[in-house]
């Protein structure tokens, strides 16, 4: 039989004296309810911030604690009587999350038809948590035999359907009666308990119109919701995504002291419900109240995954002050958000209150190489926007080959080139990084610095930048060097092995470069033309080509051989070692 808690109340009055972290699994475990009563007046007289956690946290549970209805009775009647606004306000909740209606679907003998008609109702369904001492119960999952009502039964509550409503009304008329009597103290009161609904508490229509303080609060004077004693209903004809905020007690809510609570909800509140609805008395009765907010304040907007908040949060942000004075390293923290909408509007920001001068290269640079294209687009302007000295700087402008964004790759490269490849600063050591850049976008702007067509590059004739090139894993690199070789004669510095390495790296690509394959091969006819002593080295080369699948491949792998012989007969007997399978012989021509 599983654990039955404590035997003696000793035990959890001592773990509450201590202040012992079992203090709360040990109180709900146990199951009389004698000492309950006098405990509860302790509990609620006990200074320590330590005692008041554990009540919040005590609250904030699930009601499914065997025989536990006195402590929660006279819990809720002492902070009533202190006048206690927080724990009113969990009270509150706790009570509008006890009454749970579940959709079942029923028969109805309709007498027009003469037939039954299936149709959907709300009912309550019986969830009583009772309590019989020493019952016990084996649970269906595991089949372990446990104490009834230790731990609750899965999915029963405390209290009967007659007891929640009406506690639910109570909890409700206590805030009622604060707006008429102490109405300063109203609105952070509420707002607070509209704060502590989750997400789980409104996961449907059908829940949200179970909780009884929460519409009162957000809707008590909207003609589209009508309460009776103990339900609340849609009239008119609206649903519940086209309702609109009207609040209880809405003179208090439209006070401007009500803005910086309602500011609050959009960061503190637990459910989304309660952030739109926030957002929703925000821009209709508080427009001016948002103008000019201090920075510090709407920054954590940006930063909540929340859509709605960070687009409010945007607004704000545009519109805030104090962005002229904002240090720098607070404006690098916003970039760090992870959302690209957000990114870019903090982006543009800056560039309007943030000089170009003001910046470090060192940070420009950092900025410019950031994977998210607002933050890297706006590291280029800044470099842009300032002087620079590349013979000074050119170990720092070096580590742009390490960009990773693809968007402004392209750009980037090309700025940094356009600096780094003129001639009197130009370094092998430092244009091959961008050559072997892992950024795609940052290659393809490094073959067109090298290979420009309004004027020779620097690098157009180094030997030691092509004999590096050559030897380039990245494929864009190996067929962009076919490409070269059909405008010139050979690479400078680039041996006839590594030629050959190159033309077999294009060949024998199985995805892309169907048209370099063509070219290559053609090169490497000509090759063999021209330099016979390469023939051992570059037909079988040819010879991978011809017994490719693709024919297009093996067409023009034969027509480099038979070009090859035909231009030097001497080289016959190399093509019958590589390729015994091909003829070469001629064939006699009949009469």
């Amino acid at each position: 039989m599983a654990d039955a808690g404590p035997t003696s109340f000793l035990v959890v009055e001592e773990l509450f004296a201590a202040g012992s972290p079992q203090f709360l699994p040990a109180l709900r475990t146990f199951v009389d309810p004698a000492p309950m009563a006098a405990f509860a007046e302790k509990w609620l007289r006990d200074p320590r911030p330590w005692a008041r956690e554990q009540m919040l946290a005590y609250i904030d549970l699930p009601l499914n604690a065997g025989n536990h209805n006195s402590l929660v009775k006279r819990l809720f009647k002492g902070a009533e009587a202190r006048q206690d606004d927080l724990l009113l306000s969990a009270w509150a909740v706790s009570f509008d999350r006890l009454v749970r209606r579940v959709r079942r679907k029923r028969w109805r003998w309709d007498y027009t038809s003469r037939m039954s008609v299936p149709e959907e109702r709300l009912i309550s369904p019986e969830d009583r948590l009772h309590y019989f001492p020493g019952h016990r119960y084996r649970e269906p999952g595991s089949g372990q035999w446990i104490v009834y009502g230790q731990l609750g039964w899965r999915g029963r509550r405390l209290f009967s359907h007659h007891t929640r409503h009406y506690l639910r009304r109570r909890a409700w008329r206590y805030f009622r009666h604060l707006g008429h009597r102490r109405p300063t103290d109203y609105v952070p009161a509420v707002a607070a308990m509209i704060g502590s609904y989750t997400d789980a508490d409104l996961a449907t229509g059908d829940n949200l119109m179970d909780c009884w303080s929460l519409l009162h609060a957000c809707f008590g004077e909207s003609e589209s919701i009508a309460f009776t004693t103990h339900r609340t209903k849609l009239v008119g004809g609206p649903s519940l995504a086209n309702l609109a905020a009207a609040p209880a007690f809405g003179a208090l809510w439209q006070n401007s002291a009500a803005a910086p609570q309602l500011l609050s909800l959009l960061t503190a509140a637990r459910s989304t419900f309660a952030r739109v609805w926030s957002i929703d008395l925000l821009r209709r009765w508080h427009a001016e109240a948002l103008v000019g907010l201090p920075v510090e304040q709407v920054a954590p907007l940006l930063a909540h995954p929340d859509e709605a908040v960070w687009s409010i949060g945007i607004e704000l942000f545009e519109k805030a002050s104090g962005l002229e004075s904002l240090p720098f390293d607070r404006w690098f923290r916003l970039l760090q958000n992870r959302n690209l909408t957000v990114l870019d509007a903090v982006a543009r920001l800056m560039m309007r209150h943030v000089t170009p001068a003001s910046v470090s290269l060192f940070d420009a640079i950092n900025l410019a190489k950031t994977e998210a294209a607002p933050v890297a687009r706006l590291g280029l302007n800044f470099l842009q926007g300032r002087s620079i000295d590349p013979s000074q700087l050119r170990q720092a402008l070096v580590h742009l080959a390490d960009a990773r964004c693809a968007a402004v790759g392209y750009d980037i490269g090309t700025w940094a080139l356009g600096h780094l490849g003129v001639a009197g600063v130009y370094n092998v050591d430092t244009v091959t990084r961008f050559f072997d850049s892992l950024l795609p976008e940052i290659r393809a702007a490094a073959r067109d610095w090298l290979a420009s067509a309004t004027k020779p590059s620097a690098g157009w004739h180094d030997p030691a930048l092509w004999s590096r090139l050559v030897e380039s894993p990245f494929e864009d690199i190996r067929l962009f060097l076919v490409d070269v070789l059909q405008q010139r004669q050979n690479l400078p510095g680039a041996t006839d092995d590594a030629i050959t390495f190159l033309w077999t790296g294009v060949l024998l690509n199985i995805h892309r470069g169907g048209r370099r394959k063509l070219t290559a091969l053609r090169q490497i006819s000509d090759a063999i033309r021209q330099t016979p002593a390469r023939a051992e080295m570059l037909i079988p080369v040819l010879a991978a080509a011809i017994r490719s699948v693709r024919v297009p491949e093996t067409r023009a792998g034969l027509s480099a051989i038979v070009g090859a012989v035909a231009a030097r007969p001497e080289l016959a007997d190399t093509v019958r070692r590589q390729l015994p399978e091909l003829d070469l012989s001629p064939t006699p021509i009949e009469a």
